[in-house]
């Protein structure tokens, strides 16, 4: 399960995100204003977030390849899989598959508890 926001400790401010995607990614960033501009998660949920997809990037590669593979992309993969209910995840049957395989690794690599999402 993800930290619960109210463990967190740092301000969601444009610093702080650039600061963990500068740290987990080495990639092209994409799209990434979404991150700069949601309410929904604080700054230890994305950092938490940022971690489990930086530790399955390989995964998201070989699924999307090389072109396809930003940090925009891999993070709405990543909160997609810890946060929403699969009924709510949003794309094609194709990205939904991805999806649901990266939250099983994610799960399986770090014995995390998705029951209740």
């Amino acid at each position: 399960m993800i930290p619960e926001r109210s463990k967190n400790i740092y301000p969601t401010n444009d610093e702080n995100i650039r600061a963990i995607l500068n740290f987990y990614f080495q990639i092209p960033d994409g799209e990434i204003d979404f991150l700069f501009e949601q309410k929904k998660l604080a700054i230890n949920q994305i950092e938490f977030i940022a971690k489990q997809v930086s530790d399955n990037l390989y995964f998201i590669e070989n699924s999307v390849g090389s072109s396809g593979l930003t940090i925009s992309n891999a993070m709405k993969y990543g909160i997609d899989a810890m946060t929403e209910l699969e009924n709510n995840w949003k794309g094609s049957q194709n990205r939904k598959r991805i999806t649901r395989e990266l939250k099983e690794l994610i799960f399986k690599s770090k014995d995390l508890d998705f029951r209740n999402n």
